[in-house]
């Protein structure tokens, strides 16, 4: 019999629990930081989330500089403008706190820091030559999983592309868990951001590349994402706030080694101008449909995971069991089931399947997708789905 032959990385140390914010200063210490440049957005800054960093970066006599110009999709002359920031201040380090579009945003600064080249140099993998800046994350949201990611995400404007940046020296080396981040949060930004995690976490059962540890790390991300997403986004309850931060991470550490899939290829066309976690949340359903053939048992084990009875259920099923539950959920958080037409560029439907299908998520995807299914799945986002 052939080897089954697979590796699973995470070089971040990730550190959890209500609190630990207050390591931050030991974290930067120990990499050797001495003046870090401190990456967030107006809106972290405004909710007066520093505070708590500042209080044990000078515990440790770690010095910050703060570029709080990040906006909402981290552009590539964002990213210039915060390594030129590092460089003048003589920063040695990067710390980011905030969701999915600073952590990008810090780890480009700080790759672009130690090899002087914009990002937009350095597409695809480890096409840098020197190792980027130490980078401490502490996530703001609870979605985009970035904090532990080989790979962080670029908008270019100047050539109006979506695409990855990574490498063997891109996943920063700490990450700090804590959810007392999370109490100032929006609700529809904390719903956003679970749909973006459950993306990752399901989108790792259906590509190519999947192991049974990136499954058992997925599965358990969207049992404890569907069991607390709710009570996270539109209460104060502190615990599931932590079960959703710990479990974005966790998804991220499923699809970092299992990739991703259609959903993500299909949301990488730079000019639809809508949250990243919003795009996939619409998304996630039909995707799953479409992808349910080919992956009956892992979406029926999915069913069980979220405490559907087997009941002498085929797998088939149980599938279509795990796609109701999904749309249960959304039921259940009051998201939509479709695009707005006033919000969707339906007229370019054409540009955004090209897009697609020179994405490599596509290729990874379990089953393949033509030009025609992409369409289709497109234009299904427009009109809506109801529950079978």
């Amino acid at each position: 019999m052939e080897a089954n032959v697979f590796s699973f990385m995470c070089k971040t140390k990730v550190v959890h629990g209500p609190g630990s914010v207050a390591l931050v200063g030991e974290e930067a210490a120990r990499l050797g930081v001495h003046r870090a440049l401190l990456v967030t957005d107006r809106g972290i800054l405004k909710a007066g989330l520093l505070q708590m960093v500042w209080e044990s970066l000078a515990a440790h006599s770690v010095a910050w500089e703060v570029f709080d110009q990040v906006e909402e999709d981290a552009e590539v002359e964002t990213m210039h403008l915060g390594a030129l920031r590092a460089r003048e201040t003589g920063c040695d380090g990067v710390i980011v706190v905030g969701g999915g579009s600073p952590i990008c945003a810090g780890k480009g600064i700080a790759l672009e820091a130690t090899n002087g080249k914009k990002v937009r140099e350095f597409e695809g993998r480890n096409q840098y030559q020197v190792p980027p800046l130490p980078v401490v994350c502490l996530p703001a949201t609870a979605g985009s999983g970035s904090d532990v990611s080989a790979a962080f995400v670029v908008h270019d404007a100047a050539q109006e592309r979506v695409y990855a940046v990574g490498g063997d020296h891109v996943q920063p080396p700490v990450s700090i868990l804590d959810p007392l981040l999370l109490r100032t949060c929006p609700p529809r930004q904390m719903v956003l951001s679970g749909l973006d995690a459950l993306t990752h976490a399901v989108e790792a059962l259906w590509t190519k590349k999947g192991t049974p540890l990136t499954d058992a790390i997925a599965y358990e991300a969207i049992r404890l994402i569907a069991g607390n997403l709710k009570r996270a986004a539109f209460t104060d309850d502190l615990e599931s706030k932590n079960y959703q931060l710990l479990a974005s991470t966790m998804a991220n550490m499923a699809c970092g080694n299992a990739s991703l899939g259609l959903v993500h290829g299909m949301t990488m066309y730079y000019r639809l101008k809508l949250p990243h976690g919003y795009q996939n949340g619409v998304l996630l359903p039909y995707v799953m449909e479409f992808n349910l053939p080919a992956c009956e048992e892992n979406l029926a084990r999915m069913a069980l995971v979220l405490g559907e009875p087997a009941g002498g259920k085929s797998p088939r099923q149980l599938a279509r069991d795990a796609l109701r539950q999904l749309k249960e959920l959304y039921l259940d958080l009051g998201f939509p089931n479709k695009f707005d037409q006033n919000e969707f560029l339906a007229q370019e439907i054409p540009q955004m399947v090209e897009t697609a299908l020179g994405n490599g998520f596509i290729q990874d995807n379990i089953r393949k997708s033509t030009e025609k299914d992409l369409t289709a799945l497109y234009e299904a986002s427009i009109r809506g789905w109801g529950l079978d």
